[in-house]
């Protein structure tokens, strides 16, 4: 039911005890952080490899690491030497040397390259080629298989004595992306191992090395107790081991074991495949590399980000390995804000899960629970609560957009005041008891309308009558400004008679030659009816109670637009301009945006979804 326009339910009783279990007091303000977001990436895993090098290292390192980009191993053994070592890894074809390498190369002039891995992964060919790239000597670190060739990588590398050495499945790679920074910066080697048994190669090495530790990343499921067993009674060093519930969780608790706060940059690549994190391990020079799936930012890997509070987070990889949304929710969970206090929220302020926003005379709080949902609060009376749930929330920030929105750990929006951008510039949480969404010059652009004086809606039809009902949607349907409009229906042989939502005062609303019928209400608020016949303008000027007659719904375009079929636009405005009406309640029932205009959902007093909209009005509402 597309039409184009001109443009509570009774409070609850919460215990005392279930709103101290939700709600806590507010953490103490700390300076807000905001880290920058940049991209590192190539039209494959070769650019992206030289791409991470090229922002990473300047020309004349003393050494640059060749390894295999269409298998692991190898370049997972080498990614620790190079980063104790602050030498770059570039990836290559086995039977030639991609240009992009070959471009790299050339900027950086390295004293010498080491390649890694014997022929079958890297060809003599290749070899001969890269002596043009260097006035140093080409040389290979190669073992019989994966396994030797990591040991004799750190025997290359690391002298006897080394500080700390990593074991990690040599089946997968997982777990040695985010191990081998912490290596290299802890000044040790990573060594690949069999799942349930210590290579000899592996084991010769670490009995030479004398670590003072070991230390295992992954699970027992990934490098087994026997095999840390073993490590144990080669090196006679304690063994520790690093391990979450899967890699991404793996990857965090490396970082939190390795990295203190406020490291300056944090690296994320994908968990899903290798390519883009082999060069990047190696050039994590300050901090740690996380893992992410491609579409969304993982809940441990955002929790570490949060820890570690980094001033940049570098993306390796292009849109198909990380997506512009992980990118975007980075963004998110690598800004702090500080803790909004004197009952506002601006753009560099925050309300935390756990916390409460207290209006400045102490007589209403806007609330975020843990359990993810926002609530309005006088003493331990619930007011208004947004319905939304998340088990993993974050905080309520006002957005550059100017919309506020309750962010999930990991980056997700959970709620948000309105699905369009709006002028706003703050949320303040009244004495009156209101949750209002203002511009920098005071207009209201969205409320919990939870003050004394605020309407109440019905919806605009009689008491037993049930309508199709839309979903928010801008006044031209376009999808620009605040969604701030409803479309309501009767269904056949149903009653066509439309109603005041609150009690008012009528007035015209006009628009060139036409016009429509309006209702000023308390508080400033106000609603318009189009698209109907049988318009009640003798109404104009006076005042009328809430079910008063206004017309019949119809397909009437005063001020232009469109309609299909007989139904009333409704729109609420402030001061004439349309607000969001996303999350607002009609007549007992909460309306809710998909995030375009005409798709979202109805629910009752209840939170239970009782109409759905799914680009257009969907039957049906029972008035009550």
């Amino acid at each position: 039911m597309r039409g184009r326009g001109r443009q509570r339910s009774g409070a609850l009783v919460l215990a005392a005890l279930t709103v101290a279990a939700l709600f806590a007091a507010p953490a103490a303000p700390a300076a807000a952080a905001v880290a920058s977001v940049q991209r590192l990436a190539g039209d494959d895993r070769f650019e992206t490899s030289a791409a991470i090098s090229a922002s990473t290292f300047s020309p004349g390192v003393a050494t640059a690491y060749i390894a295999a980009g269409l298998d692991f191993p190898d370049a997972l053994s080498g990614s620790a030497a190079a980063r104790a070592r602050s030498a770059p890894v570039l990836l290559t074809l086995a039977a030639s040397l991609p240009a992009a390498t070959a471009g790299e190369l050339t900027r950086l002039r390295p004293g010498r390259i080491i390649v890694l891995g014997g022929e079958g992964v890297i060809s003599a060919g290749v070899m001969n080629a890269l002596a043009a790239y260097t006035a140093g000597a080409v040389t290979r670190i190669a073992g019989a298989d994966r396994y030797a060739t990591s040991a004799a990588v750190s025997a290359a590398t690391f002298a006897a004595g080394a500080p700390v050495a990593y074991l990690v499945d040599g089946t997968t790679y997982a777990d040695a992306l985010a191990a081998a920074p912490a290596a290299g910066r802890q000044g040790g080697p990573i060594l690949l191992t069999g799942r349930t048994a210590l290579p000899a190669a592996v084991r010769a090495e670490l009995v030479r090395l004398r670590p003072a530790r070991v230390v295992i990343a992954g699970g027992t499921g990934a490098v087994s107790a026997a095999v840390a067993d073993a490590a144990a009674a080669a090196t006679g060093a304690p063994v520790q081991r690093l391990a979450g519930a899967d890699r991404y969780a793996t990857a965090a608790a490396i970082a939190a074991a390795t990295f203190p706060d406020g490291a300056p940059t944090v690296s994320v690549a994908s968990g899903a495949d290798f390519p883009d994190a082999l060069s990047g391990a190696a050039a994590a020079a300050d901090g740690p590399l996380l893992l992410t799936t491609p579409g969304s930012v993982p809940v441990a890997t955002a929790r570490e980000i949060i820890r570690l509070a980094p001033g940049r987070i570098l993306v390796l990889g292009g849109a198909g390995a990380v997506s512009a949304t992980v990118s975007d929710r980075l963004t998110v969970v690598g800004t702090s804000l500080t803790a909004a206090t004197g009952g506002v929220i601006t753009s560099s302020t925050e309300v935390r899960a756990g916390s409460c926003l207290t209006s400045p005379d102490a007589s209403h709080r806007l609330c975020v629970g843990i359990d993810g949902e926002i609530s309005v609060h006088r003493g331990t009376t619930l007011r208004w609560r947004s319905w939304s749930a998340d088990a993993s929330p974050r905080a309520l920030r006002v957005r550059g957009d100017g919309n506020a929105v309750l962010y999930s750990v990991d980056g997700r929006i959970i709620w948000q005041t309105s699905t369009s951008g709006t002028a706003a510039t703050s949320l303040t949480m009244a004495d009156a008891g209101d949750a209002l969404l203002r511009t920098s010059a005071g207009a209201v652009l969205w409320s919990t309308m939870t003050s004394p004086g605020s309407p109440v809606w019905r919806l605009p039809y009689a008491t037993g009558q049930s309508w199709a009902a839309g979903a928010p949607h801008s006044s031209f349907g376009t999808g620009q400004g605040a969604r701030g409009s409803l479309d309501f229906g009767p269904r056949a042989g149903g009653s066509t008679r439309v109603l005041a939502i609150a009690p008012g005062t009528v007035y015209r609303v006009q628009c060139g030659a036409g016009s429509y019928l309006g209702i000023s209400h308390a508080g400033g608020w106000q609603s318009t009816y189009y698209h109907l016949v049988n318009e009640q303008t003798q109404l104009v000027g006076t005042t009328v109670a809430a079910g008063t007659y206004l017309g019949d719904v119809g397909r009437t375009l005063p001020c232009g637009g469109g309609a299909t079929f007989d139904h009333v636009h409704l729109t609420i405005r402030r001061a004439g301009a349309p607000v969001s009406v996303e999350g607002m309640t009609f007549g007992g029932y909460t309306v809710r945006s998909g995030g375009s205009d005409y798709w979202g959902h109805w629910v009752d007093a209840t939170g239970r979804r009782v109409v759905t909209a799914p680009g257009g009005a969907a039957c049906c509402l029972l008035a009550r």
